[in-house]
């Protein structure tokens, strides 16, 4: 049992740092254009996406309808997105970035882009290749584990189950 947890806390501290590294790194690219990480993903994807709804926008970037239409109101108040009402309901709207919003996600991309190739510069003998598949495979790994893993469930208070069951 000791063994597994210090498997376990060394598995916590290396994706905790590795985490924290890649987030900064994002975010210091995104701060320069006054966006957070979170709502440059929203940006690339109504880029990506024409005529994308927030309910749309949001299952695309696995998130709920809530937390992106927080992530998007900043978006829209500074200019960088655009609602546009469907013709036959205007109860629906479509997204689309300004030409000032095209013009900072195509930015941030480019510096996305300049970052990646320092890559290379990392002090290891893996390549930019192996980097690249490693985190691909892992991925992978994990949406396999996420759809096979057992499903946590709150458990029943005792009094509650007892009252459900007539005891």
């Amino acid at each position: 049992m000791q063994n597994e947890d210090r498997v376990f806390e060394t598995f916590l501290r290396q994706y905790r740092g590795i985490f924290r590294v890649l987030i900064n790194a994002a975010e210091q690219i995104t701060s320069q254009y006054a966006v957070s990480f979170e709502q440059y993903l929203l940006l690339k994807q109504i880029h990506e996406q024409r005529n994308i709804t927030l309910s749309e926008l949001a299952d695309s970037t696995r998130t709920t309808r809530s937390a992106a239409a927080r992530k998007l109101r900043g978006l829209l108040l500074d200019g960088f997105v655009e609602q546009e009402a469907k013709l036959d309901d205007r109860r629906v709207k479509y997204l689309r970035l300004t030409d000032k919003g095209t013009d900072v996600e195509h930015d941030i991309r480019q510096a996305f882009l300049q970052s990646a190739q320092t890559w290379e510069q990392i002090p290891t003998s893996l390549t930019p290749a192996d980097i690249t598949s490693f985190f691909t495979q892992y991925q992978q790994s994990i949406a396999v584990w996420d759809r096979n893993r057992p499903k946590f469930q709150r458990p029943v208070l005792r009094a509650k189950k007892d009252e459900l069951s007539g005891h």
